[in-house]
């Protein structure tokens, strides 16, 4: 295993940016409307127990990828099989955080600049950064991450004089279905795409602090998800806020005399890229354990071009984006979020459980 070390503040920060990600463009919450601080917060308590489950795969697998955690639990036949599965699906999300990046940024920013080349010349900065190592990603972190929560208070604070907090009522309008619904599409977008930690978490120096960081993050993202939907929806109201293709950039424009829309590209730079820094350097290390390749950077190159290929034949345009973001990849993200950890953390358990039934 690669030996680099991360401490718990830069895993901490990786983990916030990588939730924060393309979740500044598209919130699956806000499909609730005016009860969306609802699906947050229940989504919020989804997702801390979820990210749990993958803390306590990793504490109870100790020093172990994923892919090693696969080929332990499973055996190596169907343990290599799941390990493509995850392989593919750790680059599936990489290529459509490209193509949230690429279709905000054409959209609102660069709209004569074909969507190919703004995302070909971010994912060439991002094949330097993952090269550089796991250590390197979380020293740019430490760096970078930071700005996200600042940008987010000083927009907020620049609309103060413009707000209207009548516009969450009235609370329940639309039933607690819809409620329960967006919480669950909220948890697994961003919470359960955090599996690809596993491949991260061997890298942790102090291992006992994983659950803690953990829970921070989470505490951390729904905190600062409630504190942007608070301030979008007392701006815009609950109608304009749900119609908005990007919320964050129209919000932004209201700010009298003052031009803060690069923020928002920014902080999509910033939370956008940590997101596929982590997912391509899971993919490619994955990849290089399961085909017995000791270094994972001969393969980083060929899976970020294989991203920006896939990034742009995903979707026809930007409205089936948001469409399959909220109908399709909670019930396809399950299987990859769900079922297998809870399987995997149940044999962990079962077997640290087998020394102890043997001495008695």
């Amino acid at each position: 295993m690669e030996k680099a070390r991360i401490s718990s503040i830069q895993l901490f920060l990786l983990i916030i940016g990588f939730l924060y990600g393309s979740t500044v463009i598209i919130n699956p919450a806000l499909s609730a409307k005016n009860d969306a601080w609802l699906a947050i917060l229940l989504g919020g308590v989804g997702g801390a127990l979820l990210i749990g489950v993958y803390a306590s795969i990793a504490l109870l697998n100790p020093s172990k990828t994923l892919v090693e955690i696969l080929m332990d639990r499973f055996g190596k036949l169907i343990g290599n099989a799941v390990s493509i599965l995850y392989i593919w699906y750790f680059i599936h999300i990489a290529s459509l955080v490209f193509r949230n990046f690429g279709e905000f940024i054409t959209t609102m920013t660069f709209p004569e600049t074909p969507m190919a080349v703004v995302i070909g010349i971010f994912a060439v900065l991002l094949v330097y950064g993952i090269n550089s190592g796991i250590e390197v990603m979380g020293r740019t972190s430490e760096l970078f991450v930071p700005f996200i929560p600042v940008t987010a208070l000083i927009i907020s604070l620049s609309l103060i004089t413009t707000r209207d907090f009548t516009a969450f009522l009235p609370m329940l309008e639309n039933g607690m279905a819809l409620v329960l619904n967006a919480a669950f599409s909220f948890i697994t977008f961003p919470f359960g795409e955090t599996i690809a930690f596993l491949m991260l978490f061997p890298h942790l120096n102090k291992k006992e602090n994983l659950k803690k960081v953990a829970a921070l993050s989470v505490l951390f993202i729904v905190v600062l998800c409630l504190f942007i939907f608070i301030r979008n929806i007392s701006v815009l109201g609950s109608d304009l806020m749900y119609r908005a293709i990007f919320t964050p950039h129209l919000t932004s424009l209201l700010i009298p005399g003052l031009n803060v829309e690069p923020l928002i590209d920014i902080n999509l730079l910033i939370g956008g890229g940590t997101k596929i820094s982590v997912c391509i350097y899971a993919a490619a290390k994955a990849l290089s354990q399961v085909l017995g390749i000791s270094d994972y950077r001969k393969l980083t190159t060929a899976i970020t071009t294989f991203c920006v290929v896939l990034s742009i034949w995903v979707y026809e345009n930007v409205l089936e984006m948001f469409s399959w973001a909220e109908k399709v990849w909670p019930y396809y993200s399950i299987p990859f979020q769900m079922v297998i950890p809870l399987i995997l953390l149940f044999l962990s358990l079962k077997k640290r459980a087998e020394p102890s039934k043997s001495r008695e």
